[in-house]
């Protein structure tokens, strides 16, 4: 399959002009039913959409917005087993969102399905390159789109005023028919009506936004445009930059749509909206959207993005098992999955929650998926190449872990990493980079990194403790087994045990784990708790030695998660969430690891690092002053039912050390979801910045129980300076179209 920018323009115009006009696909539902439809692939809007389902057909979403493809896929990578009935060469699969919701199609024949993968692709390249302008109007004509219910290509009045109420909207009407009568171009005989272009340049119209116009005239003496020297003042004292002319002006071109003004050097209002719209200009520092951080340092030094029991997609009881979780995990930066392993009918190794009722997934599909994605770059996680850990519950018998070593060596080949002797220091994320790493209990072979005592062995006999979530599975299970001791020994095959890299050891207690020649140890949030509080010290000085890994209490059988702000603080690497639960725990992760390019590593600050953990000074106080200045162009709440627009307000939230933990919320704004504005201060003083996240959560006021809106979180020290704009995330972390939230920004020493 080419790349899409090998494709001629001639070609690529012909393919898409061909997959615009509609062809009949078979979507392929679970049972393998198959439902023919005519899908459409409309690249002037953006849009994949399909028509031919007249059962229920108001109610299912039949257009699916370019943006929401997170990956298009041959049949042959099919690890749902749904393909199984069916020719996979005459197949795909769609992938959508960030939780990777799946779309399954079968064409005709091969030539067609490599045509939709082709175009499909070539759409996503397209809409990745999309600047800030194509994307608002392209937004805007899927609201247009969503408005014209009878599909006649026009909106009349009333229709605008039903589209401005289900986007927030609560307008003087007068001012709207100004705005539409202005817009109305061609003037049509009969009931005025704006079709998709005029209804671009309303919306435009309608959406200026007043505060942003008022810093701009802070700066234009009156000229109603900046000059090159204007921007750079701006950009002085306001966003804490010092542009060069030759900069400044790079800006005015890359961001002036009149062309007149960029050949003078001039930036107009429209410009500098456009310009403060633009990533680099966003709250979130556009130097750490690449790895930038000190890679070479030993692992330990490093928190690692990790997940627990990556196969769930819901409850730990009864929930399903699915290969794509483990590539919706890695996806989303995540370094360290779980697979819990226990023997299979037909000596095959299946992975599940051991004595629950969940389903049952092959322990060589998800390896093939981990080969397949472990180290696959994205537009969502463009840093993919640093080492993925398997952590590995092994619950099977010598037999059949045997058969698992065959096919971790042979899915696997040069990327595992299983080096024979030790090596002489503890390896650095850079010096593993691409490589796969098992992390399970071993036999008496020294563990790479950590020298092991003269005289000390974890056992000739091939016997290790059993893994350390079973006592937590089994005091909480649904399946109660005859069998289930916690306290007794399993045997370890040899082979298995030759693949590991890091050397898994039970907790016995803190100087024992520092002793051991265990390179991993893993302790449950109640255990891990316990220790923070009364020993957090000793924490911190086992994490020095050896990589700690905490996971949720057994308890937690809906898949919620814990706080991991606790476990961070104390030094704790591999914190494991359950990535399927999108709450507050997981925004924080996913916050705390947007950092340093998103590449799942996170140097830990210096006074948690072994050379410096009793002179390192610790970091000084800063005072975080923000102005909530507006938002715009809020949703509804996604289940909500209500036909009233929303009235919002904002929570600013500290996530850090105990003391620096603190929250405070705007007013309410009633009745005003599309441009809320506030103009409020708060201000925080942090103790310990480089631990702290900071979240802003957008709320709907209700009188029982306020509706999430969407929010945002990010890391302090990633936190610029000035005029800022941030955009909302669903829960589970996809971007709301349009959401804006504008702040300004100051940081100094407390």
């Amino acid at each position: 399959m080419k790349h899409p920018e090998s494709f001629s323009l001639k070609a690529v115009d012909k393919l898409l002009y061909m997959l615009s006009q509609g062809c009949i696909l078979h979507k392929v539902k679970s049972g393998g039913l198959l439902y023919p439809r005519t899908y459409y692939l409309d690249t002037e809007n953006m849009v994949l959409r399909y028509s031919g389902s007249e059962k229920r057909l108001r109610k299912k979403r039949i257009s699916w917005p370019i943006s929401k493809i997170r990956e298009v896929r041959e049949g042959e990578k099919d690890y749902s087993k749904r393909l199984d009935p069916y020719d996979r060469g005459r197949c795909l699969a769609i992938v959508f969102g960030t939780n990777h919701e799946v779309l399954y199609l079968m064409c005709d024949s091969y030539q067609l399905r490599d045509d939709w993968i082709k175009g499909l692709r070539f759409a996503l390249h397209m809409d990745q390159y999309m600047d800030q302008k194509q994307q608002t109007d392209r937004w805007i004509k899927e609201a247009f789109q969503m408005a014209d219910k009878n599909n006649d290509g026009s909106l009349d009045f009333e229709e605008i005023l039903k589209l401005l109420k289900q986007l927030n909207a609560d307008m003087d009407k007068k001012y709207v028919q100004e705005l539409f009568n202005k817009a109305d171009t061609t003037k049509t005989r009969g009931k005025p009506v704006l079709d998709a272009e005029e209804f671009v340049k309303f919306y435009h119209m309608l959406t200026e936004r007043p505060e942003i116009d008022e810093i701009f005239m802070k700066y234009d003496d009156g000229k109603g445009f900046w000059t090159f020297t204007d921007l750079c003042k701006f950009f002085y004292h306001e966003q804490k930059l010092d542009l060069t002319e030759d900069q400044s002006k790079e800006l005015i071109a890359a961001y002036e749509p009149q062309k007149q003004l960029q050949l003078e050097d001039h930036l107009s209002p429209i410009g500098f909206r456009t310009l403060l719209a633009s990533h680099d200009q966003q709250l979130f520092n556009p130097v750490h959207r690449r790895v930038y951080q000190d890679m070479t340092q030993p692992i330990i030094n490093y928190y690692i993005s990790s997940s627990h029991n990556t196969y769930l997609t819901e409850d730990q009881l009864r929930g399903p098992s699915r290969v794509e979780a483990y590539i919706t995990a890695l996806a989303r930066g995540c370094r360290c999955v779980e697979l819990d392993c226990w023997d299979g009918p037909d000596d095959e190794p299946i992975i599940y929650h051991g004595y629950t009722l969940t389903s049952k997934i092959l322990f060589r599909d998800v390896l093939s998926a981990i080969k397949d994605y472990a180290f696959q770059s994205s537009p969502l996680n463009p840093n993919n190449r640093y080492p993925v850990i398997l952590s590995i519950e092994n619950h099977c018998s010598v037999r059949q872990q045997t058969v698992m070593a065959t096919y971790i060596k042979s899915i696997f080949g040069d990327l595992l990493y299983a080096p024979e002797e030790p090596p002489n220091r503890i390896p650095s994320p850079h010096d593993l980079m691409g490589k796969i790493i098992i992390k399970a209990k071993k036999m008496d072979n020294p563990q790479m990194g950590k020298k092991l005592p003269r005289g000390h062995s974890s056992g000739d006999d091939g016997e290790v403790s059993d893994e350390d979530e079973a006592a937590d599975v089994a005091s909480n299970n649904v399946v109660k087994p005859s069998n289930a001791n916690t306290d007794h020994k399993i045997k370890l095959s040899p082979e298995f045990s030759d693949c590991v890299g890091f050397k898994a050891v039970s907790f016995k207690g803190i100087e024992e784990s520092i002793n051991s020649n265990g390179m991993f140890v893993s302790l449950g949030e109640s255990k891990a708790l316990k220790l923070i509080e009364n020993n957090r010290a000793g924490v911190i000085k086992m994490n020095q030695h050896m990589l700690v890994r905490t996971y949720p209490a057994g308890s937690r059988t809906d898949s919620s998660n814990y706080n991991p702000l606790p476990m961070w603080n104390a030094g704790c690497q591999v914190v494991a969430l359950n990535f399927q639960t999108a709450s507050e725990p997981m925004q924080l992760l996913q916050a705390k690891f947007m950092d340093n390019g998103g590449c799942g590593y996170l140097l830990k600050p210096g006074f948690l690092l072994p050379d410096e953990r009793s002179t390192c000074p610790p970091t000084s106080r800063k005072r975080l002053n923000i102005t909530i200045i507006s938002g715009y162009q809020f949703p509804k709440p996604n289940d909500s039912k209500k036909g009233e627009i929303i009235d919002p307000f904002i929570k600013i939230e500290i996530h850090g050390v105990k003391d620096d933990t603190q929250q405070c919320k705007t007013s309410v704004k009633t009745n005003n979801g599309f441009n809320p504005r506030w103009d409020e201060d708060v201000s925080f003083v942090l103790s310990r910045p480089d631990l702290a996240v900071v979240r802003f959560v957008v709320y709907d006021q209700d009188r029982y129980v306020d509706d999430f809106i969407g929010y945002f979180a990010l890391p302090f020290h990633s936190i610029q300076e000035g005029y800022r704009q941030c955009s909302l995330l669903t829960k589970r972390g996809d971007k709301i179209p349009q959401a804006l939230v504008l702040f300004k920004v100051e940081i100094s020493e407390a």
